[in-house]
């Protein structure tokens, strides 16, 4: 499994990321109105959903393992705090704030037991509400018929669940967990989930190579997944691949979000 060199991504994490519409109506759903309450985003990366709550009203601070990507955040945050920090051991008194968030972070962080805990630790009446790729989102998505090794190189605590991710929450000490959905209709996000709706990003090595799904494949086994691809694009057949997906991707989406709540 190739480990991901986060500060060297920073420098074109931006090229294929921003704050996705459709990640973030589900978002401010749950977080309700930002009446000037403190969030913590936990490995908000170069801080793009972090600049969108702001902007939506909220006083933000960023955390994130990457001194690079905190750095990148400084410059869009303008002044607000960011600081470098492990979404495990997280730098702040219990109750900092009013809620928090992370966007596609647990699959990051392997301690992501002790990810939810601090989660909790540090928020006062929340909702923490974190967005992530489960192993439902991930078996709906048609990209793996392609790229089994999808499933083989990444950590192996990548994938959970929706119940294994809810009966962790319930044990970090949120008392209540509510599930959504993500259904991506932009390609705002650089993810694999979302990139699946827009088969023709395949073609377009930049692109695609942009996102940590794929930066995890050995060279060799991606290139023959996409060339794959490719040649069925090209046919036509790639279209029956995708329809085969589409019941399991209108059944779970493209990613889960959870609300929780102490």
């Amino acid at each position: 499994m190739g480990a991901i060199d986060y500060d060297a991504w920073a420098q074109t994490y931006d090229d294929t990321r921003g704050a996705s519409p459709s990640v973030l109506r589900p978002m401010l759903t749950a977080l309700g109105p930002a009446a000037s309450r403190s969030l913590l985003d936990i490995g908000g990366g170069t801080g793009n959903f972090a600049k969108a709550l702001a902007d939506e009203g909220f006083h933000v601070r960023l955390c994130d393992y990457s001194p690079e990507m905190a750095r990148r955040a400084v410059v869009k945050l303008s002044g607000a705090p960011v600081f470098v920090a492990d979404a495990a051991h997280l730098p702040f008194a219990e109750g900092s704030f009013d809620s928090a968030i992370s966007v596609n972070v647990l699959g990051h962080v392997e301690d992501w037991h002790s990810m939810l805990a601090e989660a909790r630790r540090v928020i006062r009446e929340g909702p923490y509400v974190m967005k992530a790729s489960t192993r439902e989102t991930l078996e709906a998505n048609w990209v793996v018929e392609y790229l089994p090794g999808i499933r083989d190189h990444a950590p192996v605590h990548h994938y959970q669940r929706d119940s294994a991710i809810i009966d962790a929450l319930r044990e970090a000490g949120f008392s209540r967990v509510e599930l959504s959905r993500v259904h991506y209709t932009e390609m705002v996000d650089g993810s694999i989930q979302a990139l699946k709706h827009f088969p023709e990003v395949f073609l377009d090595d930049e692109r695609i190579l942009n996102t940590a799904t794929l930066k995890r494949l050995p060279g060799a086994e991606r290139e023959a997944g996409l060339a794959a691809l490719r040649r069925d694009y090209a046919s036509g057949r790639l279209k029956e691949i995708v329809a085969r997906y589409a019941p399991l991707v209108g059944e779970y989406g493209d990613g889960s979000v959870f609300a929780a709540w102490p």
